[in-house]
């Protein structure tokens, strides 16, 4: 069970997080992979508490995602799959776990179950206002409600109940997406969606995930040569920025990079690209899914990003990167 990969962080007190990622033997398809948790001081650069393991036998939990309530309760939302007779992967439905002492001590995993007649399978990302809560979703089509799409939902009473807003799949035009992302912007929302298409695309959203505009990366930016895997928007100093694994042009000629790409939020132009990880273009594998966090490290704000990376296919391992983030604004 040495591989490790997909994390996903959230604060959890003064420069400190809570860092989950899958710990199994491949990619996927490998049951009995666990979710594991570990506490993580961002000075000291230490685990601060014993991991803790959440997993059902003969299931991959396969990428966790934190969502933290405005009442504190934190709770993590697990992709969990099975396999089939003939070997296939599939979804079982979305799994959580409810954390109510910040994050020491985890309930045991349940069946999210049926929104509004829908199943989900995947939960990307989720954002606070107010009391509100919204999340980015997935379904899939062997599952309750028989459809593939992302959708957006939100919740009113700290996760015990979840409500329909929008399938995004739709509102965007019938594209096929999967792993996507959101953060708060005017009187609506930023989302970046990875397409089946091998396109990536910054849409403009109103507080009810109408599009009011989008702009195709792939097409218009000769950085990006296909989708960017498990996009992470996030903004500092005034500026907007994407982060993930990128591939440059042409795609499957040119290793994985991760990529950071600011961009202009109001014409979703990119300003600024920059390669964080595999300048060399060695031979990453499996990779760059992020976490990315700002630490005020006294003299400065650095940009902190927790990813995974393999090389000649071994397995991956957790790093954690380190950037003055100054750099990124000039």
């Amino acid at each position: 069970m040495d591989y490790l990969a997909f994390p996903a962080i959230v604060p959890s007190g003064e420069n400190e997080i809570m860092l989950s990622y899958k710990r199994g033997t491949d990619h996927g398809g490998d049951p009995g992979a666990q979710l594991e948790i570990v506490r993580f001081d961002l000075e000291t650069g230490k685990a601060i508490q014993d991991p803790i393991r959440l997993g059902i036998p003969d299931a991959s939990m396969d990428q966790g995602e934190w969502v933290r309530f405005p009442n504190g309760t934190l709770r993590t939302y697990i992709d969990a799959e099975i396999l089939d007779e003939e070997g296939k992967e599939f979804r079982m439905g979305l799994q959580q776990s409810i954390s109510q002492d910040n994050g020491r001590s985890f309930e045991p995993l349940e069946h999210v179950g049926i929104i509004d007649g829908v199943e989900y399978g995947y939960l990307f990302d989720s954002v606070i206002i107010g009391q509100r809560v919204y999340a980015l979703i997935m379904t899939f089509e062997y599952l309750a409600g028989g459809k593939r799409s992302v959708d957006a939902l939100h919740t009113d009473d700290n996760g015990k109940t979840w409500h329909f807003i929008r399938n995004l799949s739709r509102e965007f035009g019938d594209i096929p997406i999967n792993e996507s992302n959101l953060l708060p912007y005017k009187d609506g929302f930023l989302v970046v969606t990875r397409g089946y298409d091998l396109m990536v695309r910054l849409h403009q959203v109103d507080r009810e995930f109408n599009l009011i505009q989008e702009e195709n990366l792939t097409e218009n930016t000769e950085s990006n040569g296909a989708y960017i895997g498990r996009p992470r928007l996030f903004s500092y100093g005034g500026k907007y920025f994407l982060m993930g694994r990128n591939f440059r042009p042409p795609y499957g000629e040119v290793p994985m990079e991760l990529a950071l790409t600011r961009f202009n939020p109001d014409s979703l132009e990119v300003e600024k690209h920059f390669v964080l990880d595999n300048t060399h273009q060695g031979d990453v594998t499996d990779a760059y899914y992020t976490g990315p966090i700002l630490f005020d490290k006294g003299k400065g704000t650095l940009l902190n990003v927790f990813t995974y990376r393999a090389l000649f296919g071994n397995s991956p391992d957790i790093l954690r990167l380190q950037f003055d983030s100054t750099e990124f604004l000039q």
